[in-house]
């Protein structure tokens, strides 16, 4: 299926002309995808080109396309894996906070075994950002593989 693909405000758009739209247009099919073209680009856009829906990457991290020199979308690898990253602290964050009542837990039950257990934990929660390594990653698939041990299971 064709696409419309640019670039507006640093992100890339895609634009999917509607099948209702082509079938009711009077004229030729490449007459109906010319008037989606001119109606669909946005005067600030750039880089706008016809492509395949072949040719988009996974939407993972849709927010890291940038157009290559023909305009197809390819992954912005440093930016995917900041993008990667940021989900890998929100994830964390999560679990600093469990380990936070499970450290009240251990003060009330005066567990001191306990409590170095949580703040080592907690720890080594806190150097994931700066511990985990996402730079092996070549490809956005092999990045979204990557995820931290020391953090639950992604659903």
């Amino acid at each position: 299926m064709k696409i419309i693909v640019y670039t507006t405000n640093d992100m890339v758009c895609v634009v999917t002309p509607a099948p209702q739209f082509i079938s009711s247009f009077d004229g030729t099919e490449e007459e109906a995808l010319a008037a989606v073209f001119s109606k669909s680009i946005p005067d600030d856009a750039t880089h706008a080109v016809w492509a395949d829906t072949t040719d988009l990457p996974n939407r993972v991290f849709r927010n890291a396309w940038k157009q290559d020199a023909e305009g197809k979308p390819t992954v912005d690898m440093p930016k995917a894996r900041d993008l990667h990253m940021d989900k890998i602290r929100v994830v964390r964050n999560e679990e600093l906070a469990k380990e936070d009542i499970n450290f009240q837990r251990a003060i009330e039950a005066d567990d001191a075994s306990a409590k170095t257990a949580v703040a080592t934990k907690k720890q080594a929660l806190r150097d994931l950002p700066a511990t985990f390594d996402l730079s092996g990653a070549d490809t956005d698939e092999e990045l979204d593989a990557l995820w931290p041990s020391e953090l639950p299971e992604r659903s």
